[in-house]
């Protein structure tokens, strides 16, 4: 008995001996591979660090390392901490990744055998940033040259101890992120933990992978869709090394709290060949929830749903980089449902049925997409439909849809603040085909009318738009769909104080959607009551601010017709057909209104075309029709060629009253602002011409004319040519007619500074027949009045002074001077007080001055037939003149006839000096009528006109230095002329010193005083004009006159005459006593003019003003007796 205890305990002994015995030699071959490892681990990680800088284009680096026992038990691990893989041999910048830990497992017996066999892989903290470029290359590829020449050569055989043969590898706490620069589009995740396990023999290989981690994806036009969405991963794999066949056994994927499994196989020879099964494995709502961003699930939060969604899908056949595999998936929603729990709202009986093929070509152009059966209850609405999608690349439709819509409903539903205030409802019946082989059923459906494929409508719509003050009400809308044309017969809305109206129509959608090349037309018509722009724009307050216009009476019809091609393609527009039908508006600021305007505009490849432009603004109509040829080159940003503008305006009434508004109207001048111009039309067209740069342009004036009602001149057949570029301006027969002025003009000019075209002759060439320049400059003689004393002014007559029937009163007052001075209405009187003024206030002096600007060498020839100027009727008019740029004005040479005789010119003005501008002349005249002659001077800011005291037939030469103003009127206070001059068949008209002394003749007319020769040699300076001794054989007797006039109206004339012509009165005055009382031959101012002594004559002198004159006995002491 005792035997068999003591063999039990024999054995427990040796089970414990055994054991012992068994891990003491564990322990010491662990022992062993430590201490060779650990020998071994700093040249077996030296070794291979450096191996693979070697290789790589990058570099490695390593902070340290040492033995590891427990991450990778029973494996022994080599630790390596602080692992970074850097872009280039450099080792500067972002490193591509780093590792905390990376924990590298070797099997004992593999140690032992001194066989560095990799076995297991442990990540632990780090992070890899992988960045594709745009050409393809990817930065780590890249770093660790792959593929090339190097990475494929053999490693040296220092290195064939270090071989990996994984079996098991683990990732923790690894981000992960993945850039597409082509797209911008970027992939991240972290990576909690990940797992993969390998089995392998000679012909097979077993993965298994399980991951649980956190994905984000972000573009640059989405930021929020796919964020922080948790993943979890359970796949298992077989690969037959032989035949390169996976089968997936197991693919588990689940997204949030949805499921799906992936099983199949491939085949991954030459061409692979897939079969894989998809399958949702939860039949609930959490696959769409799982798509769902974060910031909308904000936005669900209120709602409850539930539902049974389905989802299971195929995929097979053959893969590669221009093939995919036949994809056909199954899809559809069953008694789903939605409550909006705040609004107590809910969307009910929500389903459809889906499916998506990518047809027999495995592409976008076979692939489909159906859901059919789809239905929902939102409220009391109805929602019913079928849609297919066929061919993706353009796609075709069939859409069936019956919809009743209550739009308050859906607001409150859906809970968007600015969806709160909607009302209205929404009917919505459509059965569009565009795929005829499709056949569904179409009893749930509206039956639509015959050919009707689509009809909308809208009824009472009101609703808020985001950032706008004003809500959009009463909206009404009604628009249906035949055979392709949609026509909207009504759409009507309210904004605030405005309202409008909408109709039109579309010819083809089938052309908009598929045949882009097809043509298509679209009219479209608004109209409106009245328009409140401030209202309308009120969401932007700078831009409200300043709208405060308001148009009434609205309408507008517009028509194109074109291809969708062009629209979304313009080279650089779109080619058709654009019509204006009808516009009409009445503005609130500006005071008028368009009626019936219309046009149309064609643009081809080369031309944009606008014809008849019709209609009127107030009162005024227009007809208006152009063209631009080569209109592209407007739209280069560097413009090179040539291009063609050219128009046609008509009008029978353009009045500016009709066109300007309150701001316009002031850059008008007023003289213009009421004109109106009637038969109006202007023609004309204009080639210009670009090389990167502008170079010129051809102006062609076909036709201006019309006539002013207001400035009452006349427009007549005015055509030429003009032409500007290079600083050159040149004018080709300019021709024409305005009032009764005809014109023909040619100029050339340049204004550069190259010497070579310096050289070419600048000219000016005038012809006319006659030139009205009194028409033309509207001078306005009736305001001009001669120069009288006030009546408060004139003294009473003494009875001496007492005037015959036909004679002139003579007063104190009376002017005595030798002409008969005309002043404008503006000017003071001619008196010693304002003539010994010296101050210039003349607006002669202030007009515009020629002189203040640049002078070309300029050539002027004109040839006027007729001119008429200031009562000047002057006909035969040759002139040739020159300028130079130093100021100087030559008149080589200039004739006329004028007052039935003749005159000629020649001359110069000196303007070098613009304030002082001198003309000096020498004037030569032949038989000129005196009486038909008009002479205007300016006198110390007084206009002065010269033409009645004197009339005859003069004839002689004048030789003059006058300074001038401005506009040429002489200032003759600063002028010197000489005057030898013929006059006969003359007479004196009320020559002011025979009027004061008409108390003193006979009974003679001394108002008009007739000769028949006056000649003499007459000079004008400083003010001053001296008249030397001439003889005149008058209607009164022979008699004398010299003397002297300034032009402060003091005088001092000496005048012979015949002692029989003087009365006793006048003796008495004279002498002092009667006439038989005086010895003729005593007094020295009585004496005889011939040598026969037969006539006595006396000699008078009269001396001061015209307000302060004296009479009396003297002669002229620088006359030789």
């Amino acid at each position: 008995m005792a035997v068999p205890g003591k063999k039990k305990r024999s054995i427990k002994k040796r089970i414990f001996r055994g054991l012992l015995i068994f891990l003491a030699i564990f322990f010491v071959l662990i022992g062993v591979a430590v201490l060779l490892l650990f020998t071994q681990q700093e040249r077996i990680t030296r070794m291979a660090i450096d191996e693979l800088n070697k290789q790589f284009k990058g570099a490695i680096t390593l902070e340290r390392s040492n033995i590891n026992l427990v991450e990778n038990f029973p494996n022994v691990s080599v630790a390596l901490h602080g692992v970074q893989f850097f872009p280039d041999k450099s080792r500067t910048g972002r490193p591509i990744y780093q590792l905390e830990h990376l924990y590298v497992g070797f099997s004992l017996p593999d140690i032992f055998k001194q066989q560095y066999n990799v076995r297991r892989l442990m990540l632990k903290g780090g992070k890899l940033d992988l960045v594709q470029e745009k050409n393809g290359q990817l930065n780590l590829v890249e770093a660790k040259n792959l593929g090339s020449d190097t990475a494929s050569s053999k490693a040296p055989d220092s290195a064939a101890a270090l071989q990996i043969n994984l079996r098991r590898m683990v990732l923790r706490d690894m981000d992960i992120s993945y850039l597409d620069k082509s797209s911008m589009r970027r992939f991240s995740t972290h990576i909690d933990k990940l797992s993969a396990s390998f089995k392998t023999d000679s012909s097979q290989l077993q993965i298994a992978l399980k991951a649980d981690m956190e994905l984000d994806m972000t573009s640059p036009t989405d930021t929020s869709f796919f964020r922080h969405k948790q993943l979890q991963l359970d796949i298992a794999a077989d690969f037959d090394k032989q035949k390169h066949f996976l089968a997936l056994t197991r693919g588990g994927i689940s997204l949030q709290d949805a499921a799906l499994t992936i099983t199949g196989t491939a085949a991954l020879a030459k061409e692979s060949q897939v079969d894989f099964v998809v399958k949702g494995d939860k039949p609930d709502m959490n696959l769409i929830a799982a798509f769902i961003p974060g910031d909308v699930k904000a936005i669900l939060k209120p709602f409850k749903y539930d539902g049974h969604l389905s989802f299971d899908g195929t995929i097979k056949g053959a893969l590669s980089k221009e093939k995919l595999p036949l994809i056909e998936l199954n899809f559809g929603l069953q008694d789903a449902w939605f409550l909006n729990t705040g609004a107590d709202r809910k969307l009910d009986q929500l389903g459809f049925s889906g499916f998506y093929t990518n047809g027999s070509e495995h592409n976008l152009h076979t692939s489909e997409l159906r859901m059919t059966n789809v239905s929902a209850k939102p409220g009391k609405g109805v929602f019913d439909g079928n849609f297919v999608i066929r061919d993706f690349t353009d796609p075709h439709v069939l859409m069936q849809l019956k919809s009743e819509l209550e739009l308050q409903f859906i607001g409150e539903f859906l809970g968007i603040p600015d969806l709160k205030h909607i009302t209205g409802k929404v009917k919505l019946d459509m059965n569009f085909k565009e795929l005829t082989d499709l056949q569904f059923p179409e009893k749930a459906l509206h039956k639509l009318k015959e050919g009707v494929q689509s009809e909308l409508t809208v009824e009472d719509l009101s609703f808020r738009i985001p950032n706008y003050p004003h809500p959009v009400r009463d909206m009404n809308l009604h628009a249906v769909m035949r055979n392709g044309r949609i026509v909207l017969d009504t759409l009507r809305l309210k904004v605030a104080n405005s309202d409008l109206r909408v109709n039109g129509s579309l010819s083809d959608l089938l052309a908009v959607l598929h045949a882009h090349d097809k043509p298509v037309s679209l009219a479209l018509n608004i109209s409106s009551d009245k328009l409140v722009l401030k209202e309308l724009f009120a969401h932007d307050t700078a831009k409200a601010a300043k709208m405060e216009e308001e148009i009434r009476g609205f309408n507008i019809g517009l028509a194109l017709a074109t291809s969708v091609q062009q629209l979304r393609h313009p080279a650089p527009l779109p080619k058709g057909v654009f019509e204006l039908k009808q516009l009409r508006a009445a503005f609130k600021k500006y005071p008028h209104a368009f009626h019936d305007l219309g046009a149309t505009v064609t643009i081809n490849d080369t031309a944009l075309l606008l014809r008849n432009l019709t209609g009127m603004i107030d009162q005024s109509d227009l007809r208006f029709s152009g063209r631009v040829i080569n209109y592209a080159l407007w739209f280069d940003p560097i413009k090179k060629g040539k291009t063609q503008v050219a128009f046609d305006f008509k009008s029978n009434r353009l009045a500016m009253a009709d066109l300007l508004g309150p701001i316009s109207k002031t850059w008008v001048s007023e003289s213009y602002q009421e004109e109106e111009a009637n038969n109006l039309w202007l023609r004309a067209r204009a080639d210009l011409r670009y090389d990167t740069s502008f170079k010129f342009v051809k102006l062609r004036i076909a036709n201006i004319s019309g006539s002013l009602k207001k400035h009452r001149l006349k427009l007549d057949s005015i055509s030429g040519g003009l032409l500007y570029g290079n600083k050159i301006v040149k004018v080709d027969t300019l021709k024409g007619k305005i009032g009764r002025t005809d014109f023909d003009l040619n100029l050339r000019l340049y204004a550069g500074d190259n010497k070579e075209l310096k050289k070419k002759t600048n000219y000016l060439y005038f012809r006319s027949e006659f030139l009205d320049a009194d028409q033309l400059l509207r001078y306005n003689f009736e305001s001009f009045a001669a120069v009288r004393p006030t009546p408060a002014q004139k003294p009473a007559p003494s009875p001496a002074q007492t005037p015959t029937p036909d004679q002139t009163p003579v007063t104190a007052a009376a002017p005595m001077l030798v002409t008969n001075a005309v002043a404008d209405h503006n000017s003071m009187p001619v008196t010693a007080s304002t003539a010994s003024n010296p101050a210039d206030t003349s607006d002669h002096a202030k007009a515009f001055n020629i002189f203040l600007i640049p002078f070309p060498d300029f050539e002027v020839r004109a040839d006027i037939g007729r001119l008429k100027y200031k009562r000047l009727g002057l006909t035969g008019i040759t002139a040739h003149l020159r300028t130079q740029e130093d100021h100087m004005i030559y008149v080589d040479t200039m004739g006329m006839n004028v007052a039935d005789g003749t005159m000629g010119i020649r001359g110069y003005l000196n303007g070098t000096n613009p304030q002082k501008i001198f003309f000096n002349s020498r004037i030569r005249v032949n038989d000129v009528d005196l009486e038909k002659v008009m002479i205007r001077l300016d006198h110390f800011g007084q206009d002065l006109v010269i033409n009645k005291n004197i009339k005859g037939i003069v004839s002689g030469q004048i030789k003059s230095h006058v300074q001038v103003h401005p506009d040429l009127v002489p200032l003759i206070n600063d002028s010197k002329a000489e005057l030898d001059i013929e006059i006969v068949n003359g007479s004196l008209v009320d020559f002011a010193p025979m009027q004061a002394m008409a108390g003193y003749f006979k009974d003679k007319n001394l108002r008009m005083v007739r000769f028949d020769t006056l000649r003499n040699v007459l000079t004008f300076r400083n003010g001053t004009l001296d008249i030397p001794s001439m003889n005149i054989n008058s209607s009164l007797g022979f008699m004398e006159i010299s003397g002297k006039q300034s032009m402060d109206l003091t005088m001092e004339y000496y005048m012979r005459i015949p002692l029989k012509m003087v009365t006793q009165v006048g003796f008495r005055a004279l002498f002092g006593r009667k006439q038989e009382e005086v010895d003729m031959d005593q007094v020295d101012e009585i004496e005889f003019r011939d040598k026969d002594k037969r006539v006595r004559f006396m000699n008078i002198k009269v001396t001061g003003t015209p307000e302060d004159y004296k009479i009396g006995l003297g002669k002229d002491k620088r006359k030789k007796n």
